[in-house]
């Protein structure tokens, strides 16, 4: 079933000077916007991320036709929406209800290289120092269209083929000769994603299959929005990272620096009222769980995820009505650290010819 869009939307974040921050040398206190091509984080609709993102195409309403599913699961209802034409984007996740999904639809058709919802990013999540990297002996420019492409990756604006069942619904994207993601990910294979319902909430299985001749670097993340309904001191979040990545204009060095005593402290529930950050934390282990608490609302959302998700992006600009709680397989500029010794830190996965690499992101709301 397909149906159109046509949320009543939230007010727009606007560009704000100072949103983005970076760990500079060894202080976890000091934080300062960069600058240059690595300096802005396409993040909020409406914020114009102009960092080497000229690529994007340029959405229409035709692009908002969604799929969605929903069911009541050992009395629970859950309901998803996805957008095949935006790389798959979740646009909306609603438990018993409530949704907890921020996406602004008109927003991204008015700029592309806007991001909202839950969109996925590979082969390289979050930034790209330079547009390229070395691998298997070779540079590779990450672009399409002729245009290089440094941050998100280059899927989230594919159209994705979905086959649709009672429970899940399989996205695919063939990337062959011809394919505009080949232009900049020279590894011919195919990406599927499974938004699949379950008791409480969903999962999101990934995959990539090495249809190629020699291994492709690769990594997956999903950066969903959280919808925040009301006031920031309401909604309290847990990350299990004893570590943050110490970042320069937002790249990470590959030095992991300690988060006991800091403000990057996340380990017990900590309110979001008065916080500014973006940060990658790391490492998570399989079996802990992140999560955001809605105290007023007595639900809280679990983030879950498989072995090869150790990485965690927390960003939360200051006065928006969501926080980011991204799991990655891998750091940002993954393989750049992986070329420079910092193999395990980066988490870049190696995928031989023939063969297929997966993981798992689970989602559910519990009362509290």
């Amino acid at each position: 079933m397909q149906w159109r869009l046509d949320f009543q939307q939230a007010e727009a974040p606007c560009a704000k000077e100072g949103i983005d921050s970076a760990v500079k040398g060894a202080s976890l206190g000091e934080r300062e916007g960069g600058s240059g091509e690595n300096d802005r984080r396409s993040a909020p609709v409406g914020f114009a991320a102009t960092e080497a993102l000229a690529s994007m195409r340029k959405f229409s309403q035709e692009d908002l036709s969604t799929e969605s599913l929903s069911a009541e699961i050992n009395g629970r209802t859950v309901a998803v929406s996805i957008l095949p034409a935006m790389g798959s984007n979740l646009v909306s996740f609603q438990v018993d209800g409530r949704e907890l999904i921020h996406f602004d639809a008109q927003g991204i058709l008015a700029d592309p290289e806007a991001t909202t919802g839950a969109f996925q990013m590979f082969p390289t999540p979050c930034r790209l120092t330079g547009s390229k990297y070395s691998f298997g002996g070779r540079e590779i420019r990450q672009s399409k269209h002729g245009e290089q492409v440094s941050i998100h990756g280059l899927v989230r604006d594919e159209q994705f083929a979905v086959e649709k069942s009672d429970r899940e619904l399989v996205s695919t994207l063939e990337i062959g000769e011809g394919h505009p993601v080949l232009e900049g990910f020279p590894f011919p294979g195919r990406v599927t994603t499974i938004h699949r319902l379950i008791s409480g909430g969903m999962e999101l299985h990934f995959a990539f299959e090495n249809r190629g001749d020699s291994p492709a670097p690769i990594g997956f993340g999903l950066h969903p929005y959280w919808r925040i309904p009301g006031d920031r001191s309401e909604v309290l979040v847990q990350i299990p990272t004893d570590n943050i990545m110490e970042l320069a204009d937002l790249i990470p060095t590959g030095k992991l620096l300690p988060v006991s005593g800091t403000d990057y402290d996340w380990r017990e529930w900590r309110s979001l009222e008065g916080v500014e950050i973006d940060a990658v934390f790391y490492p998570k282990e399989p079996e802990d769980a992140a999560g955001i608490t809605f105290v007023d609302e007595e639900i809280r959302l679990v983030l879950q995820a498989s072995a090869n998700m150790r990485h965690m992006i927390c960003y939360a600009p200051a006065g928006q009505p969501f926080v980011c709680l991204e799991n990655l397989t891998c750091s940002p500029d993954d393989p750049n650290l992986y070329s420079n010794g910092f193999e395990e830190e980066s988490g870049m996965a190696v995928v031989p010819p023939g063969e297929k690499w997966s993981g798992w992101i689970r989602y559910t709301v519990e009362p509290v």
